[in-house]
């Protein structure tokens, strides 16, 4: 890509220079120009792929520099450069045609290579509409000749309108009307259908016929024959014109003259039927023979034909009268395209050649008042003279369609489209479409400041969580601790060096396999049984465990997908094998302790008695405390050899012993940590902490104290402990407190990174949300102006132009259509589910009111129900189904009730109904129901998820049980709201 950077101060040129050449994945070339002109002149040459634009130039100053490069570079997409207090001129370059525009004083990599990505889509985006305004101002253009070419025809259309309305009608009304025999069998040589014509020529009924093959029509003598001509057909050859005989069921055999056509499957390739239209010919047959006999049959077919053209004669003149009242029709169907324009959100207005207005819509009338005769620019800005540079008139020099965006003066903005018109008189006028954007414009704005930081945090984010993986699999394959991954089935999926150890198996053996299959339901159960408790719970546990003669204290965690289904757990252990002995033979001692207590009261008591039961209890008081010195020794060699770090500090905080472990987890040497006060190992945002925590248990002995901390280690180094101590001042000893830190370092990182990672998507999800408002709003508003177009082609067009033309109006409303639904979707996922009571008559009232012409009846009483403004898209979607379905004279009735402290309503119709087996599958994403047409599957699967959100349920019945062709009833229940029952009571 090639950049021209128009910027006069060198050491700006210098900074971005070096901003680009420090963003990765970027293969650029720049090229700079200090003066406007000179950067013009480069322009010229071409070969630029985008523009970094100063707006303060030695030879040009302010927002005219983007006018002139725009207006001699306009397909090249520019980013305009502005100082630390000159922001309002980059908004307005982007008025001007500018994509984009950065602060310098706020300048970096990751933002200047988003704008530079971002200005290059949104050019793209804007060349991609400009292309498609021409093409439709091609496509009118050419309409306006093809209208001329017609008017010029006239006369010739006038000569044979009669003939291609007779032609058309006849093709329209073939099968149902048709006095002609008509028979239809598919690709198997079965007939699947024949009219009435064609019952009155054989005698035969539908059930003596319909899915037997066309050979019991012929006669045997013919039969092979005739079917070769039957299955050519099927292969895709057409008859023009050929005599069969037909065999009747009284035996008699008519004679038919045939034609017939191919029905081509999807592929357009397969013929998936034909269909014959016969003329019996028996009669004509037996008249030509008897022609040749007498001369007077040949008199009366003469006076047929006389008597027929007669008839034509008169069908020209009614035709004549038809076409008078076509006239009328076009007329009302103006008054309705002006109906149209009046109720549009957006403003429509003509130009004149001498600046005035013959036409304002509604919306622009109350935006900016009548003209009242005036001409544009007195009563909008009440000048005198037009304005400078009209944007508005440049159509009446270019014949061109022109986009640009506008400040009115009510303050807001207004996204233009102006096209070149042709009035009735000949005469050049302007049609300007404005809609306003002034929301999508402050959301450009607020998008441009989320987005200055997004690519800068994605790349730390990236790097970061690159390290804590790192870091994560190298603590997992050296960590001592058993560590491993299980599947719904607890056959391990992942262990690290520490649980083969411990099994003496290689990974090939374990993986795959349960603990039962490896060490047998003795020792494996229980392991299997708390893996399955948690899998099936969801919630992590911790476990005592034991493997033969070994004890583990494990932490086990349900694994999820990206559903939130759980698909195993995770187990991560610590053996404590010498600290449960270690723990039994205390409460041995204590117990023992408790009981010499009790005797030592005793021998107090007789001591007046027996001196030597006092001497017997003193051996005893020996043995006792040589076994709590043995117990010492036993929990000395306990301590130095536990994975945690264990500290004694005196009540001045000077580490008075210091446990084997700090060396692995602190890189010290024990003995050095001897005298050395705690609080300098601490970090100084932590000191206050430990401090308190000192505080505390020095004022309340009894009280245990946790807290997590940050340590440096000999490396200098920041590592988390998770701290528990506790007092063990004694009178006339030395020491003050016993301390047990673990390392908590890797979970603090990977907390860390997790929320950095939601915050992230969080960030991403809103900006995500903001590109899908844009986005939807301004399709919408392109698909209401292509409307406007395709109504106006409706009306000025006829056969199969104007077939082209449904067809594009057709389109435009399922793109509508779809933008509903997508906004449907994201509103019911980002929007909470806070509910408050809501009039059903006021949504039914204001649904069916969008559905005009259709028969729609309610029955619903006075009624409020717990919903959101979400619940007028179920009957929407319900009622729109039943429309689209049913046809033009569909019946529809909308009734609710209360029923068992729900409130039950239905959407009835009288349409094609719905098969049971597809009733289940109507309310699943992406499913249709095959009586009920074609579309993309979402509407019902919007009503489903909309209903269940409020809990409630949705299902359909058949109108008349077990008929479902004579129509659906879409039930669903609502929760009534409690004010409306108070209110009742």
């Amino acid at each position: 890509m090639k950049i021209l950077v128009v910027e006069d101060s060198p050491a700006d040129l210098e900074l971005i220079r070096e901003l680009l050449a420090d963003s990765p994945g970027l293969d650029l070339e720049i090229e700079s120009a200090q003066y406007l002109s000179s950067a013009l002149s480069i322009l010229h040459e071409g070969g630029i792929d985008l523009i970094l634009l100063d707006l303060h130039l030695p030879d040009s100053q302010g927002i005219g520099t983007v006018g002139t490069v725009r207006g001699n570079a306009p397909g090249i997409p520019t980013v305009v450069l502005t100082g630390l207090d000159d922001e309002e001129t980059g908004l307005a370059a982007l008025q001007k045609g500018a994509q984009d525009y950065l602060v310098k004083g706020r300048l970096t990599g990751p933002s200047l290579v988003r704008s530079i990505r971002y200005a290059q889509e949104r050019n793209r985006i804007e060349q991609e509409l400009t292309r498609k305004n021409r093409e439709l101002n091609d496509a009118y253009e050419d309409l306006t000749t093809v209208e001329e070419e017609l008017r010029q025809n006239l006369d010739q259309l006038g000569r044979n309108e009669h003939s291609l309305r007779e032609t058309t009608q006849y093709l329209e009304n073939l099968i149902t009307y048709a006095n002609a025999p008509i028979i239809v069998w598919d690709a198997g040589l079965r007939i699947t259908r024949f009219n009435n014509a064609f019952k009155r020529l054989t005698g035969r009924t539908a059930g003596e016929v319909v899915g037997r093959s066309p050979a019991m029509l012929f006669p045997e003598a013919r039969r092979e024959e005739l079917m070769d001509l039957i299955r050519k057909t099927t292969a895709g050859d057409r008859w023009e014109t050929v005599e069969i005989p037909i065999l009747t069921a009284d035996g008699s055999i008519r004679t038919v003259l045939w034609n017939s056509a191919a029905i081509y499957g999807s592929d357009l390739a397969t013929v998936s039927s034909v269909i014959a239209q016969g003329q019996d010919i028996t009669e004509r047959k037996r008249a030509e023979e008897a022609l040749q006999r007498a001369n007077d049959e040949l008199e009366r077919r003469v006076l047929e034909r006389t008597l027929k053209l007669r008839e034509a004669n008169e069908a020209l003149e009614a035709e004549v009268a038809e076409r008078a009242r076509a006239q009328e029709a076009v007329q009302t169907e103006r008054q309705r395209l002006y109906d149209v324009l009046e109720t549009l959100p957006t403003y429509v207005i003509l130009h004149s050649p001498d600046y005035h207005v013959p036409f304002a819509n509604r919306f622009f009338r109350e935006r900016f008042g009548d003209s009242g005769g005036r001409r544009c620019f007195e009563y909008l800005f009440g000048l005198t003279e037009p304005c400078e540079n009209c944007e508005s008139y440049r159509v009446m020099k270019t014949k061109a369609p022109h986009h640009w965006e506008w400040t009115g003066p009510d303050n807001r903005d207004y996204d233009i489209f102006d096209f070149p018109f042709i009035e009735a008189d000949g005469s050049l006028h302007i049609l300007e479409v404005g809609i306003d954007i002034t929301k999508r414009k402050r959301a450009e704005e607020a998008l441009q400041k989320l987005n200055e930081t997004l690519e800068e945090r994605v790349i730390e984010r990236t790097d970061e969580l690159r390290k804590a993986n790192a870091l994560l699999n190298a603590i997992t394959e050296n960590t001592p601790a058993p560590i491993y991954a299980v599947d719904r089935q607890s056959r391990f999926v992942m262990c690290n060096p520490a649980v083969l150890r411990m099994m003496g198996r290689p990974a090939s053996e374990v993986l795959g396999r349960s603990a039962i299959e490896l060490v047998g339901e003795e020792v494996g159960g229980p392991f299997v049984a708390n893996e399955q408790r948690v899998m099936e719970t969801g919630i992590t546990g911790t476990f005592e465990e034991e493997g033969g003669d070994r004890i583990f204290y494990s932490t086990k965690t349900p694994l999820r997908d990206a559903r939130g289904d759980v698909t195993g757990a995770i187990a991560v252990g610590t053996e404590i094998t010498e600290l449960k002995r270690a723990e039994a033979q205390k409460q041995e001692l204590l117990e023992q302790l408790q009981q010499s207590a009790e005797e030592l009261e005793v021998q107090n008591e007789e001591l007046q008695y027996t001196t030597e039961q006092l001497r017997q209890k003193g051996d005893e008081l020996v043995r006792l405390n040589r076994a709590l010195q043995e117990s010492e020794v036993h929990f000395r060699s306990l301590i130095e050899n536990a994975s945690d770090i264990i500290l004694l500090l005196d009540t001045k905080g000077r580490i008075t012993y210091a446990s084997p472990s700090v060396k692995r987890l602190g890189g010290y040497d024990p003995d050095g940590l001897i005298s050395m006060n705690v609080l300098d190992l601490v970090h100084p945002d932590d000191t206050l902490k430990v401090a308190e925590a000192m505080r505390t248990g020095t004022a309340q002995p009894s009280a245990r104290l946790t807290f997590e901390i940050r340590v440096r280690d000999s490396a200098g180094r920041w590592i988390f402990l998770d701290v528990t101590g506790a007092n063990l001042l004694r009178e006339g000893s030395t020491r003050g407190f016993i301390v047990n830190a673990r390392d908590i370092t890797d979970r603090k990182r990977a907390e860390e990174e997790r929320n950095r990672l939601i915050a992230s998507l969080e960030e991403a999800h809103r900006e995500a949300n903001l590109y899908l408002d844009i986005m939807t709003h301004d399709i919408r508003n392109a698909n209401n102006v292509s409307g406007i177009y395709a109504d106006l082609m409706l009306d000025l067009l006829e056969g199969a132009e104007r077939a082209y033309a449904q067809k594009l109006h057709d389109g435009i409303a399922r793109s509508t259509e779809i933008l509903m639904n997508v906004a449907a979707f994201r509103r019911i996922h980002t929007e909470s589910a806070e509910f408050a009571p809501v009039s059903l008559n006021a949504i039914i009232d204001g649904e069916i009111g969008n559905f005009r012409g259709a028969s729609i009846r309610q029955e619903v009483p006075t009624l409020e129900v717990l919903a959101d403004n979400l619940l007028s898209t179920v009957f929407t979607n319900l009622i729109g189904n039943s429309v689209k379905f049913g046809g033009p004279d569909v019946e529809i009735v909308v009734r609710a009730e209360e029923r068992d402290g729900e409130v039950l309503v239905s959407v009835e119709d009288d349409g094609p109904g719905v098969p049971d087996d597809v009733k289940e599958k109507l309310f699943h994403r992406f499913e249709r129901g095959k009586a009920r047409g074609k579309g993309d599957g979402l509407g019902l699967y919007i009503c489903r998820t909309v209903i269940e959100r409020y809990g409630g349920r949705i299902w359909i019945e058949d109108c008349v049980p077990d008929r479902p062709e004579d129509g659906a009833a879409f039930r669903f229940t609502l929760k009534r709201a409690e004010r409306d029952r108070d209110s009742g009571s």
